[in-house]
């Protein structure tokens, strides 16, 4: 093996680029043994490649650049083997994290795919549900803050001009443990419809809903599912929300 690598000899070595050395000249994390002043040109003393070793190593355990420094200044036996056992633990919880994140996927594909072939833009409809579980978010100023309102498809209950939010629990089973309050829309009949469109008209089409009640007696509330949403589509005339309003008398009447 030789004694000296140039940049771009030890760049091929280790199949990374050589803007990458470079920056890790810059920073202080690999200065080369020799650096011309006037040309740039470097030079590495083969000594240097285990240390090029270490730093791909410490980045596939997912360290940064500064932590990578700071840990090969700071080298001993104890200082790794804790160094190791706090980056094994910092890996599990971020696994944790993405498989929530990957579930959360999961249950949006799957919210996606069992609602869209019920989409009927053009009649109102009688529908039965049993309970049915959300977790309660709250207003709109907690909307966007609450890691629930990424994680599962939306709900939003309107009552006069009072707005609530709420995260649909899709594949909840009663029972069930969750840190957050679980809280229930009663099983029975709603009239339903679907809106396509900005939510700003959501209103319109809830009024349309309601001219066709047929002498139903109907809650002086509704609750709506947003189907296709800003998180799957960016033309906001293509959103789909579905508006369920509960039905207080005979459920079984038809329209």
């Amino acid at each position: 093996m030789k004694d000296f690598f140039t940049i771009g000899e030890l760049a091929t070595l280790f199949g990374v680029d050589v803007q990458t050395l470079r920056y890790y000249d810059s920073i202080g994390l690999l200065v080369p043994v020799h650096r011309d002043a006037k040309t740039g040109y470097r030079l590495y003393k083969f000594d240097q490649i285990y240390q090029v070793a270490s730093i791909r190593y410490l980045k596939r355990l997912g360290y940064s650049l500064e932590q990578i420094k700071k840990y090969l200044d700071s080298r001993t036996l104890d200082h790794t083997i804790e160094q190791l056992k706090d980056q094994s633990l910092l890996l599990r919880r971020r696994y944790n994290e993405l498989m929530e994140i990957d579930s959360a996927i999961q249950r949006k594909l799957e919210f996606i795919k069992q609602q869209l072939p019920s989409v009927d833009l053009a009649h109102v409809m009688v529908k039965t549900f049993s309970d049915r579980y959300y977790l309660n978010i709250g207003s709109e100023e907690s909307l966007y803050g609450s890691d629930v309102f990424y994680f599962h498809p939306t709900l939003v209950f309107y009552q006069g001009k009072e707005k609530r939010f709420g995260a649909f629990l899709f594949e909840y089973q009663e029972g069930s443990h969750l840190q957050t309050e679980v809280m229930r829309i009663k099983a029975g009949s709603f009239l339903c419809a679907y809106h396509q469109g900005p939510y700003e008209l959501i209103g319109e089409t809830t009024e349309r809903i309601r001219l066709q009640a047929n002498g139903r007696l109907l809650a002086d509330w509704e609750v709506n599912f947003n189907i296709l949403d800003q998180f799957v589509e960016r033309d906001n005339t293509r959103f789909i929300t579905e508006i369920q309003i509960p039905i207080l008398d005979d459920p079984h009447l038809e329209i």
